[in-house]
């Protein structure tokens, strides 16, 4: 740890020699400059600006010990913490570090965000042994606000069912549209085209892992290896490595996103590495594909011939989920492409920013408000709340979801029952019907046609591919109702679909070995509820009509 002994070094003296630390992410950074920066990429929090600590109102002693804590905060912790404790202390500090009589009188009149910035201000000065911050540190600890989570929040905390699901069936039904098995040119991933598959494929990875957008863009190919094989990492136990599970599947390295202490971003993976289901992991193993082809061609174009195994041995220490600029890349030696990628290095990795807005961009159909965003953070209460709801315990949710035990334990204490009831109050609301896609009149030529039992048609499909590759447990017709895919035709018979799940979902009810185990048939519910919705919506399309017409 680089520490600045204001006492002993006058701030002249400091400012007629350059002091240069390493940001956690790789980058080199002089701390005499007036702008840091954090990140190689457009990430959150990728330059901090420090030009104001060199104003006159600071005197020598409070600016270095300032730029002490600022070097701390950029080395040990992630860019996006780094630049919001600097941002959250500027206000306070312009003038110099206050008085502790001063911080007691403007307490009560700060934001919560200032008050965190205070805190971990003095705290860590203490840690840098500056013992006279003591009493600073112990006052703003004891005093910060109550930060209360609402997971329950309709707006920011878990998604409900039919959110949940729509969000999945949205992401599913655009990866299944996509062409794996085109031949594309070094233009292809030069252009916008390949950052919407990239896209894609980070969104379905949230949902699989249920973990933050940083932990997804830190990620590099040798983080991806077979079920049965060995990370041969000293962060991760053999016996806690995935073992053969009979299948073509993958298992996931991932990096914890707030290790205390480390060093670089990719310092301190997880105990437990992920299985990926079968499916997940044909995803990866095609986008892989994908991405190797791009990098033989960009590899081609810099006249160096390299075989394929060569390529896949310099993608190990690649990102998995390169930004376009990288295929713009000019070199004339596999050596500089080849120093360019260390298993510490963060150079074109895709910011966690753009993971994170890709997830929002997805339009989801919400049963409790007009617009439902779709976060990473909303994924991962979901799952603790299912998950807590289904009985498993504290520890198994902190595994499944990388969140500490103290904060699964959190949602255990939840009453899941009010919210259900809270679902099903709202489950009919208008918000839903205005987001339920428009019905069919008739089934045109190049629509999929969707029968019923009796091979009667009920429906059509927006995309064909999609509804051919669509795996719903339910079957069809009952488990397109409430899928985005789905356009019910008016006229159709809605009513019979619905006497049919009904008496499936009453044997159902009938045949549970433990009423405690009702959640199996809650798919079973929320599908007949999609069916009552569309009834509804076809007869008040059809009065509607028929109003017109007369």
């Amino acid at each position: 740890m680089i520490s600045i002994n204001a006492q002993q070094c006058a701030y002249g003296e400091k400012e007629s020699a350059d002091t240069f630390i390493t940001a956690k992410s790789g980058l080199v950074i002089n701390t005499s400059d007036d702008v840091w920066i954090l990140l190689p990429n457009m990430g959150k929090g990728r330059k901090v600006h420090v030009g104001w600590v060199r104003s006159w109102g600071i005197s020598d002693e409070d600016r270095a010990l300032i730029i002490d804590v600022f070097a701390y905060f950029v080395r040990t912790k992630a860019a996006s913490t780094a630049s919001g404790v600097v941002t959250n202390v500027k206000p306070l500090l312009t003038d110099g570090i206050p008085t502790l009589i001063k911080v007691k009188s403007i307490w009560s009149g700060l934001k919560t965000n200032n008050k965190k910035g205070l805190n971990q201000f003095f705290g860590a000065l203490v840690r840098h042994g500056y013992e006279r911050f003591y009493e600073f540190h112990n006052f703003t600890r004891r005093h910060l606000d109550k930060h209360e989570i609402n997971a329950l929040d309709p707006s920011k905390g878990a998604l409900s069912d039919i959110e949940f699901d729509s969000l999945a069936k949205q992401v599913n039904a655009e990866l299944q549209s996509f062409d794996w098995a085109r031949d594309r040119m070094i233009s292809f991933y030069r252009s916008q085209q390949y950052g919407v598959i990239r896209n894609l494929v980070t969104n379905k990875l949230l949902l699989a892992i249920v973990r933050r957008p940083i932990q997804i863009s830190v990620l590099k190919w040798s983080d991806v290896i077979p079920s049965g094989a060995s990370f041969q990492d000293t962060g991760i136990r053999t016996e806690d490595e995935i073992g053969a599970a009979g299948g073509q599947t993958l298992q996931l390295r991932v990096f914890v996103a707030k290790a205390t202490g480390g060093l670089f971003s990719r310092s301190c993976p997880e105990r437990y590495p992920l299985h990926l289901s079968e499916d997940t992991s044909i995803l990866l193993i095609k986008f892989k594909k994908l991405v190797l082809k791009g990098i033989s061609l960009l590899i081609e174009l810099g006249g160096i011939e390299v075989d394929e195994t060569e390529v896949l041995e310099l993608m190990d220490n690649m990102p998995m989920f390169p930004e376009s600029s990288l295929f713009n890349l000019q070199f004339n030696s596999l050596e500089f492409f080849r120093a360019l990628f260390t298993p510490r290095s963060t150079a074109y990795h895709t910011s966690e920013t753009t993971i994170a807005q890709t997830i929002r961009r997805i339009r989801v159909s919400s049963d409790r408000s007009v617009e439902c965003n779709a976060t990473s953070n909303r994924i991962r209460h979901t799952v603790l709340t299912r998950g807590a709801r289904d009985g498993l315990p504290a520890s198994h949710l902190a595994k499944i979801t990388g969140v500490t035990v103290p904060a699964a334990r959190h949602y255990v204490d939840l009453d899941y029952e009010s919210r259900r009831q809270i679902d099903t109050k709202y489950i009919g609301n208008v918000f839903l019907r205005k987001a339920f896609c428009n019905p069919l009149i008739e089934v045109s030529e190049c629509d999929e046609v969707i029968l019923d039992s009796n091979f009667n048609p009920v429906g059509g499909s927006h995309n064909k591919k999609s509804c051919i590759n669509c795996s719903t447990v339910l079957g069809r017709p009952l488990g397109c109702y409430g899928c985005p895919n789905f356009r019910p035709i008016l006229e159709a018979d809605h009513r019979s679909v619905l006497v049919i799940a009904e008496e499936k979902l009453a044997i159902n009810r009938g045949s549970l070995v433990n009423p405690l185990l009702a959640r199996s048939i809650e798919k079973l519910e929320r599908q007949i509820v999609w069916v009552k919705l569309t009834i509804s919506i076809c007869d008040e399309y059809i009065i509607e009509q028929r109003a017109i017409d007369a």
